[in-house]
């Protein structure tokens, strides 16, 4: 019997940093949405719900860890227009080059970009940002928030939502504190919830702003 769902989840959940991921992203990506809508995966939805309350549909932005463009198609169903993605798997790239909302392409640009290094984005070229499911062993720490957060706009929005295990276990809270102490970004909220309705997963999203 194939191994969806628990297997591919349970294998970039545990990982370590400094794991790279993009391999099993890449080999999980064909069966990706269907395994997490088994989960009832809600974290595209809640991110896209939180900046619908902050920018216009007019506002440009990029999804940083866009995977197969779930919440891309999130944003784009509430009316914005202009998104890019970035994701390191290419696999997952070519699932969210697919995405389209009623005859439109989800996303104007995707690029192939690991994010744990110099990201290839100027400096305040969007309006807002978010990033869903990319923190945590194997993707992001803390550590590597203020290379996202510089590419968009002084008082610009970016919406996180990530696992609540990691946020809690790694020690989040005091390492974006020191973060916001540096100047790399003022946090606006920290919201915990369920990200997946089948499976009771502690997720945190947390919204910040670009001083």
């Amino acid at each position: 019997m194939a191994d969806h769902g628990e297997g591919p989840l349970k294998r970039v959940s545990t990982m370590g940093y400094g794991d790279r991921s993009d391999e099993a992203y890449d080999q999980w990506a064909k069966d990706y949405e269907a395994d997490l809508t088994t989960y009832g995966y809600l974290s595209p939805q809640l991110v896209a719900d939180a900046l619908q309350d902050y920018v216009g549909a007019s506002a440009t932005i990029v999804d940083y860890a866009c995977g197969t463009g779930l919440a891309g198609v999130e944003l784009a169903g509430r009316g914005f227009t202009t998104i890019d993605g970035a994701d390191y798997s290419q696999g997952m790239l070519e699932f969210a080059a697919s995405k389209t909302v009623q005859g439109r392409p989800v996303y104007r640009e995707l690029l192939t970009v690991d994010l744990t290094t110099t990201i290839p984005i100027d400096d305040g070229a969007y309006d807002a940002l978010i990033c869903v499911g990319a923190m945590g062993g194997g993707h992001l720490s803390p550590e590597h928030l203020p290379e996202l957060m510089r590419t968009i706009a002084a008082g610009g929005i970016a919406a996180f939502y990530m696992n609540g295990v990691a946020y809690n276990d790694d020690g989040f809270a005091k390492r974006f504190a020191a973060l916001e102490s540096a100047g790399h970004w003022r946090i606006i909220s920290e919201t915990p919830s369920n990200y997946m309705a089948e499976l009771n997963r502690p997720g945190m999203l947390v919204l910040a702003t670009r001083p």
